[in-house]
């Protein structure tokens, strides 16, 4: 995880809060990379990649409505005005030179602070929907996980 998280200082909000804001680095950092693919010529790799920020926008659009549920009236403690690099790396960015099995091993590292989030999330005492919804999205990380794999085997071949 790209910060490191002590989870009995959030309130309940603050932990949905701060997966919203790692979904939505992780859509930025998918949309990038699709950018990037498109000015590389690779519509075929940049759709990819545009699919991928489709995931990471409903992951965050998930979240959101489950907050929204839950706490209504809770004011956020948090800004999202930094990188948290939960997901999306803080100090790695991806860059138009960069050759692409390094884009994917930025995207799997991504991937996987993302689902160490979530596990780590998931041993606090959370509210049974959002520890539910947690689980389902530490699974999706893993499947993303899976796809980025795939992905770049083909590329490899």
């Amino acid at each position: 995880m790209g910060l490191s998280m002590d989870f009995s200082k959030l309130q309940p909000h603050d932990v949905l809060d701060l997966a919203i804001f790692a979904e939505e680095e992780a859509e930025e950092q998918y949309e990038h990379f699709a950018t990037l693919m498109e000015t590389g010529h690779n519509k075929e790799l940049a759709e990819f990649f545009r699919k991928m920020a489709g995931r990471e926008k409903r992951h965050r659009e998930q979240i959101a409505e489950r907050r929204q549920a839950l706490y209504p009236t809770a004011r956020p403690n948090l800004a999202n005005r930094a990188v948290w690099g939960v997901e999306a790396p803080y100090r790695a960015k991806a860059e138009p030179s960069m050759p692409l099995v390094d884009a994917f091993k930025l995207a799997l590292d991504s991937e996987k602070r993302a689902e160490d989030y979530y596990a780590a999330a998931l041993q606090q005492v959370l509210e049974p929907t959002v520890a539910e919804l947690f689980e389902t999205l530490r699974l999706a990380e893993l499947e993303h996980q899976r796809m980025l794999k795939l992905e770049l085997s083909k590329r490899k071949a």
